[in-house]
């Protein structure tokens, strides 16, 4: 049998239990937090005051946060393009003869989590009155209708190791920006961010619980999977940022340089990721091993001591860009 029908049988293998999955990492929608539970509510006769009070506070933070907060919101919002790239996974089945399997029903419930992120973000920063949305939505409408290629075709194996880090490194970034919210005394935009670092905290223990459980069933394959993808190096969702006239990415590093200046997200929190995701697999306790996945191992755990090295000997540049999602201050 292929690889690829390997996986595509350990895939649906795992399927037999998506339910407790669901059960045990997803809440529903009458339980779970919603947008307007951290949003003035337009109903109320304090909504004015409230509005004005968000705008009043959001002049006290700088272009650099307000910068991440819209980079993050923009990812969260190019939601369809991952929820589309999951559902064309091997194992994943929408048309099957008795409809959607269960894996099909996981993807769509964990975008429905996910797509609150965008939502709330969205309406806080227009109206804090600091960004000009027209750019901010170009760039979400460019992000989305250009898509992404993060190097894992459809295999499921190489994609659950993706949103494992992913997951992982947006509750690194919205935790960090809770923080700077918190200390700056905007206490309800850092209470927001820091419940959906919450929920990104808990989709990344359900994505790494599904690669524990693949190990467990194909741990060579699964072992060269993860080879790959960290050889490959983790590609950010928002790879392909840009504003409105700009070829596609070319928004991107300039980008980045303000996260890691802001200290939302760092190459040492990419390092710090790699690190505890091989502690989570326990990767250097796995058994059974072909001799091309001990190899694989090998380099998997002298990764982040390299990684490391590197991160140390990067110099974040100072300069000020010119972002066209930023207004100026009056």
């Amino acid at each position: 049998m292929s690889i690829k029908n390997v996986r595509k049988e350990v895939m649906l293998t795992l399927e037999k239990n998506v339910d407790l999955f669901t059960k045990d990492y997803l809440i529903q929608p009458e339980k779970i937090w919603q947008p307007s539970d951290f949003l003035p509510n337009p109903q109320s006769d304090s909504f004015m005051n409230e509005v004005e009070e968000i705008r009043e506070i959001s002049k006290d933070l700088g272009n650099d946060f307000w910068i991440t907060l819209v980079g993050d919101m923009i990812t969260e919002e190019a939601l369809p393009t991952y929820e589309s790239w999951l559902l064309d996974l091997d194992g994943i089945e929408q048309h099957g003869e008795n409809g959607d399997n269960g894996w099909a029903k996981w993807v769509r419930m964990w975008t429905a989590e996910e797509n609150r992120h965008g939502d709330v973000l969205n309406k806080y920063i227009y109206l804090s009155g600091r960004v000009n949305m027209r750019e901010v939505e170009i760039t979400t409408q460019h992000l989305i209708a250009d898509g992404f290629d993060i190097g894992t075709s459809r295999d499921p194996y190489k994609n659950f190791v993706y949103t494992s880090f992913q997951e992982l490194a947006t509750y690194i970034s919205h935790n960090n920006v809770s923080k700077i919210a918190k200390k700056a005394g905007m206490k309800n935009l850092g209470k927001m961010c820091k419940i959906i670092a919450g929920d990104e905290m808990r989709h990344h223990k359900a994505y790494t619980e599904f690669i524990r459980q693949i190990f467990s069933i194909d741990p060579s394959e699964m072992m060269m999977a993860y080879f790959d993808m960290m050889k490959l190096k983790i590609t950010m969702p928002a790879m392909h940022l840009r504003e409105s006239f700009e070829t596609k990415g070319a928004l991107f590093e300039k980008f980045s340089e303000v996260a890691q200046r802001a200290g939302v997200y760092t190459s040492f929190d990419y390092v710090d990721i790699i690190r505890k995701l091989n502690s989570s697999w326990s990767i250097d306790k796995i058994s059974g091993l072909t001799a091309e996945a001990e190899k694989a191992r090998a380099y998997l755990m002298k990764l982040p001591e390299r990684m490391e090295r590197i991160a140390e000997r990067i110099v974040v540049p100072d300069t000020q860009h010119n972002f066209k999602w930023m207004n100026p201050l009056v």
